[in-house]
C-alpha cells in the first residue's frame, strides 16, 4: 500500500480498488504455513520531507501483528512514537522550561484579572497535556 497524497492527518482510513472505496483493505487469500507482512509506505517528496523533522510531525506509533492460521492475530511489538516534548526537543526547545515561562504567563494572567484560578488550572492541565501528546491528530 502507498499513501501519495500530501495531507498529513496521521491515518489512512480508505481504501480504492477497481469495485470503489473501503473502509478496510482488501487482502487476497492466505497461503498456509507462510508467513505475511503487509507494508505500508508512504512515498514521495513530502513525506521525504516529514521524515527530516521539516513540519515537526516526528515518528508516529508502529504496532506489528501476527495473524495465525484461526484468523486469530496478537501484538507482536508497538513503538511509541514521539511526544510534542520530543520533537521539540530535538529542535532545541526545552519542554520543562516551556512549562515553567507558560505558567509565569499564566499566574501573570491571574493577576491582571484576565483569567481565574481553576482556569489557570485548567489551561496549565491543556497545555501539558498537549506537550505529553502525540504529534497527530488526536481526539
Amino acid at each position: 500500500m502507498a499513501d501519495i497524497t500530501c495531507d498529513c492527518d496521521g491515518k489512512i482510513d480508505k481504501f480504492i480498488d477497481i469495485h470503489g472505496v473501503k473502509n478496510a483493505l482488501p487482502l487476497h487469500e492466505l497461503k498456509n504455513d507462510e508467513e505475511y507482512y503487509p507494508g505500508v509506505f508512504p512515498v514521495g517528496a513530502y513525506q521525504e520531507t516529514l521524515g527530516d523533522l521539516h513540519n515537526l510531525p516526528g515518528d508516529m506509533n508502529v504496532v506489528s501483528i501476527r495473524v495465525d492460521e484461526d484468523g486469530d492475530y496478537s501484538f507482536v511489538r508497538e513503538i511509541e512514537g514521539d511526544s510534542v516534548a520530543d520533537v521539540l526537543a530535538y529542535v532545541e526547545y526545552d519542554p520543562k522550561q516551556m512549562i515553567v515561562e507558560f505558567r509565569k504567563t499564566a499566574e501573570e494572567a491571574i493577576r491582571k484579572g484576565l483569567i481565574t484560578p481553576q482556569e489557570r488550572r485548567k489551561i496549565m492541565s491543556a497545555y501539558e497535556a498537549g506537550l505529553r501528546g502525540d504529534t497527530y491528530f488526536e481526539r
